[in-house]
């Protein structure tokens, strides 16, 4: 049930921001970003992902595709064990920019997300892993630089226990 919600705010998004689309100009960008998946919980540590963008504007507001994976994965100790662990992320928003040259950027959306953790207790590695999936929402400034291109500082809530902050770079054709 959850999934079809989702899927169903996906879609229906899509098609109240369509004619919008049509009647403005409209413009395709991708980009890279990678940055901090700031965990707050006992016990790990940050990670590093790095991950890929690609969007569809119209006036100030765009939807958003964004996958990221871990590039450095987080330290983890689970009662003194040492381990690592790792986080995937695939998102939809619908993003606002404001306009001129530096410009404020909101985004809300939809994110599922992959955990994994991996310890080695007494050598014998023992894996736990988990998906979930849920609201997201995230706040930015950017630059818009000449010749289609934009540097974007972004700080989005992954989950109630993780956020990303992140650097990231667009190309608009």
């Amino acid at each position: 049930m959850k999934i079809f919600f989702r899927i169903s705010m996906v879609v229906m998004s899509v098609l109240f921001f369509l004619p919008s689309a049509k009647a403005a100009d409209s413009s395709w960008y991708v980009g890279l970003k990678a940055g901090q998946m700031m965990v707050d919980l006992d016990g790990l540590d940050d990670a590093t992902n790095g991950g890929v963008l690609v969007g569809y504007s119209f006036g100030d507001f765009a939807i958003e595709a964004e996958y990221t994976t871990t590039l450095s994965e987080g330290d983890v100790t689970i009662l003194g064990v040492p381990g690592e662990w790792d986080i995937n992320t695939f998102a939809v928003y619908g993003v606002y920019r404001s306009s001129g040259n530096i410009y404020f950027k909101g985004k809300v959306g939809f994110l599922n997300e992959d955990v994994s953790i991996n310890v080695n207790a007494f050598g014998t590695p023992i894996s736990a892993a988990g998906s979930d999936s849920s609201a997201s929402l995230g706040v930015g400034v950017g630059w818009r630089i000449p010749d289609s291109n934009s540097l974007e500082l972004e700080y989005t809530i992954v989950e109630e226990d993780i956020d990303f902050l992140s650097l990231g770079y667009n190309y608009h054709f």
